[in-house]
C-alpha cells in the first residue's frame, strides 16, 4: 500500500533554499590604489555612487575609457573599494570588438592575461595585464552554503526556466562571511539565456532528500519562479494578480477597478508611470506588485506587494522586491530611491514593516509634516529606501513627492 504523507508534517520550506537571485554584470573596472592615483590624482579616493549586492562593494561615480588595439569602450564604471591588482572585466563580444584577446578566468586570476590602456582625467595609463572575461559564479554567505551542503570552490549547476530553459554547469561557488547569495553572469551570458537582473535561478547541487516526521522520503520539486510585467488588464496573469488582491489580500473591489483604470489610461500619469508585475510558480500566479515612478522627484513608490500564504517564508517576496528594483533601475536610470507603504490594521501594522526593514528601508514620520499635505497617507506607515548614495531625501523632496502621489493614487 502506498504511504500517504500528511502535508502538514512535511518540511516543504527546504525548497526555497535552492532559489538564487540573478545579477547581470555589465563591463566594469577594479582599480588598485596606485592606479586610482595615476588616473585621478595623488591621494584621490573613489566616490561611492550606489551600493552593490555584495556587502561593502559599491559602484563609484568615477568612470574611465578602456582602449584596445581596435577601439574604445567609453565611460566604463569603476567598482570600489580599491583592490590589490587592477582588473578589467568585459564580455567576450566587447573584448573582441576593441581588439583584446581576453581569456575566460575566475576573478583575480590575472597571470598571463592581456593588458590595455585606461584613460582617466589625469591622462592614459597602460596596464600590462588584467583584462578578462569573468567566469559565471555564485556568491554564498556561509549560512546559506551550510544549508545546501556547499563548500567554497564547489562546482554547481544553475537552471534558468524563463523565456528560455538554460542550464549552466561547473559554476564556481564562492563562500565567505562578507558575501550574500547572488548568481553573477555577464551580459553575453544573460542575453543568451534571456534573463535580467532580479530574475531567479534554481541551484542544482547534491540530491536533496526531504523526509516527513515519520522518516519517509518525499519527492519535493523545487519552485520555478518567474516575474512577469502586466501590460494589459486583459492579460491572464494580470487578471489573476488583480483577483488575488481581493480574494487573498482582502482589498476592496474598488482597488481592482482602480488598477484596471490605471492600466487602461496610462496617459493620465504622464510624466509619471504606473507598473504591475505578477509572480508565477510554473503557470500559477502566486503574487502581485503595483508601483509608480515619479519622474520629477526621481523616486519610485511601491503601492502593493504580496505573495499568497502557501508560498511565503521561502524568500520569494524578497526576490520579487529585488526584481522590481532592478526593473526600475533599468527603465529609469536616474532613480534615487523608493517609497513603500505599510497599511495599519486593527491589530497594528501589517507584517510588511519588518519585511521592508530587512530590505534596508527606514520609516518616514509623516506627522512631522503639515497634515494637509499628507491626507492621502492616513492609515499608512511610509518607509523609504535610498538607491544611490547621492539621493536627495529632504523635506522639499518628500513634500513634492506626496503632492504628486496624491494625484495618481
Amino acid at each position: 500500500m502506498d504511504y500517504q504523507a500528511d502535508p502538514k508534517k512535511v518540511d516543504f520550506k527546504k525548497k526555497n533554499k535552492w532559489l538564487v537571485p540573478v545579477g547581470v554584470s555589465n563591463h566594469h573596472v577594479h582599480l588598485s590604489e596606485e592606479h586610482i592615483e595615476a588616473l585621478f590624482g595623488k591621494g584621490y579616493k573613489l566616490t561611492p555612487y550606489k551600493d552593490l549586492t555584495q556587502p561593502g562593494q559599491y559602484a563609484a561615480k568615477e568612470k574611465v575609457n578602456v582602449v584596445g588595439s581596435k577601439g574604445v569602450i567609453q565611460n566604463v564604471r569603476i567598482l570600489g573599494p580599491a583592490r590589490k591588482e587592477t582588473q578589467v572585466e568585459l564580455s567576450q563580444t566587447e573584448a573582441r570588438q576593441i581588439g583584446i584577446d581576453a581569456p575566460l578566468r575566475d576573478s583575480g586570476d590575472l597571470d598571463g592575461s592581456p593588458g590595455c590602456i585606461l584613460i582617466g582625467p589625469k591622462g592614459p595609463l597602460v596596464i600590462d595585464k588584467g583584462c578578462i572575461v569573468a567566469k559565471i559564479h555564485v556568491h554564498f554567505h556561509p549560512s546559506d552554503a551550510e544549508r545546501l551542503g556547499i563548500q567554497d570552490k564547489d562546482k554547481i549547476s544553475i537552471l534558468m526556466k524563463g523565456t528560455k530553459v538554460v542550464s549552466y554547469h561547473d559554476v564556481l561557488a564562492r563562500v565567505r562571511e562578507d558575501m550574500m547569495l547572488d548568481f553573477h553572469l555577464d551580459t553575453d551570458e544573460a542575453n543568451a539565456a534571456m534573463v535580467k537582473t532580479g530574475d531567479v535561478g534554481l541551484i542544482q547541487h547534491k540530491e536533496m532528500v526531504v523526509k516527513d516526521n515519520y522518516g519517509n522520503i518525499i519527492e519535493c520539486q523545487a519552485d520555478n519562479v518567474k516575474f512577469v510585467q502586466g501590460k494589459k488588464p486583459s492579460d491572464y496573469v494580470t487578471q489573476e494578480g488583480i483577483r488575488l488582491l481581493r480574494t487573498v489580500f482582502e482589498y476592496p473591489a474598488s482597488a481592482q477597478r482602480d488598477i484596471t483604470e490605471k492600466m487602461l489610461n496610462p496617459e493620465k500619469f504622464d510624466p509619471n508611470q504606473f507598473y504591475l508585475f505578477t509572480a508565477l510558480s510554473d503557470d500559477k500566479v502566486i503574487g502581485i506588485a503595483t508601483f509608480y515612478y515619479l519622474a520629477d522627484e526621481k523616486l519610485g513608490y511601491l503601492e502593493h506587494i504580496g505573495i499568497i500564504p502557501e508560498f511565503r517564508n521561502r524568500g520569494i517576496g524578497s526576490f520579487f522586491y529585488h526584481k522590481l528594483i532592478a526593473f526600475l533601475e533599468e527603465e529609469h536610470p536616474d532613480i534615487e530611491g523608493i517609497f513603500m507603504e505599510v497599511r495599519k490594521t486593527e491589530e497594528g501594522l501589517d507584517n510588511r514593516k519588518e519585511f521592508f526593514l530587512n530590505l534596508g528601508a527606514i520609516p518616514v514620520d509623516t506627522s512631522f509634516y503639515p497634515n494637509e499635505k499628507f491626507k492621502t497617507m492616513e492609515g499608512l506607515l511610509l518607509m523609504y529606501r535610498p538607491l544611490v548614495a547621492i539621493a536627495a531625501f529632504n523635506t522639499g523632496t518628500v513634500e513634492r513627492a506626496f503632492r504628486n502621489l496624491s494625484k495618481v493614487i
